[in-house]
């Protein structure tokens, strides 16, 4: 493994450490409509994720889309709710039955990062709203935890394009 490699797969690895513990709960959906756009989005990221976990050849989206799956099954507890519950948007839903679709393979994988990218452009500007005004205590330290983390998973996601181009 190459260091650029090294470091895309030990900062994701730093980065999901403090959720790791949480992965293995997970509670009722939240009937609270504030928390339904970062949960909307971390379905999102999670499901893209589990197909990336099957179907991603390249190394690095693999572990990258492990750490994601556990990293947003950690989310969701910290905003009460189970990962996955509670669906996607229509146009998450959309980009889900795309990467389905697609054969595994190198396009495949941009395909994912590609989307990942989106999704955690749209996750970072959600969670830092939720951050600054979000009146879940638990899961407001999760997105202002959050913020950070995503700024991260998108400086990974770029270098993995690049690598992938």
């Amino acid at each position: 493994m190459n260091r650029r490699n090294l470091f895309v797969v030990g900062t994701a690895a730093i980065a999901a450490v403090p959720f790791a513990g949480f992965s293995q709960t997970t509670a009722a959906a939240p009937s609270d409509p504030e928390k339904q756009p970062a949960l909307l989005g971390g379905n999102f990221a999670l499901l893209s994720s589990n197909i990336a976990s099957d179907k991603a050849t390249d190394p690095t989206v693999k572990t990258f889309a492990a750490f994601e799956i556990t990293e947003q099954q950690a989310v969701a507890l910290a905003f009460a709710a189970e990962a996955g519950a509670g669906g996607v948007s229509e146009k998450h839903a959309a980009l889900l039955a795309q990467l389905e679709a697609a054969p595994a393979g190198p396009a495949f994988d941009m395909m994912y990062v590609d989307s990942q990218i989106a999704g955690h452009q749209e996750l970072r500007a959600i969670h830092a709203a939720y951050a600054k005004k979000g009146s879940d205590p638990m899961a407001r330290g999760a997105s202002i935890v959050g913020v950070p983390a995503i700024e991260t998973h998108l400086a990974m996601l770029r270098g993995i394009k690049q690598r992938l181009a």
